[in-house]
């Protein structure tokens, strides 16, 4: 959402919104997934492609902010992926995993749920099977993959986590 859009909807000044958006870009641009080095001025600024020559308005000290984000947007919708870890011996992560198992869009599974099993005797590494809600181990982990999760989802769950980890 716009500037615009946010304060309208949150009913907050476009002066507070415009402040908490540049506050979460620093967020993203000193505890991302990525670390920037911009310091290098002979080379061009890595997201020129993205600016006009007037920069849409971005002013020069937060050309590297924008970018942060424009790359942290990128990073996400192409790899962020939800995972869980459940443990089989509780009913009420075995109820969820049964309920994601069931879950379907376009027809395809929207979560893998994998059985991992205890590390046997003799075994290097654990087993890994299907989930079956009706013959499971319950000392089992239960590993949960959405894999179908679109882009803006991504994001603003990358940013939310990073919200926790480092608060406003």
């Amino acid at each position: 959402m716009t500037v615009r859009d946010t304060s309208k909807a949150t009913k907050l000044s476009r002066q507070a919104v415009d402040s908490i958006f540049m506050r979460l870009r620093q967020i993203m641009f000193d505890h991302g997934l990525v670390k920037f080095d911009f310091s290098n001025v002979d080379e061009p600024h890595p997201a020129r492609f993205v600016f006009n020559p007037k920069h849409r308005g971005v002013p020069e000290r937060h050309h590297d902010l924008y970018a942060a984000e424009l790359v942290h947007r990128v990073l996400t919708a192409q790899n962020l992926r939800s995972f869980e870890e459940l443990s089989a011996s509780n009913p009420a992560h075995v109820k969820k995993a049964i309920r994601l198992h069931k879950i379907r869009q376009n027809g395809m599974r929207r979560f893998a749920v994998i059985e991992q099993q205890t590390l046997k005797p003799g075994e290097t590494e654990p087993k890994r099977i299907p989930f079956d809600p009706l013959d499971f181990e319950e000392s089992s982990t239960l590993l949960i993959n959405e894999h179908r999760l679109d882009r803006h989802t991504a994001f603003f769950r990358y940013l939310w986590g990073l919200l926790l980890r480092y608060p406003l």
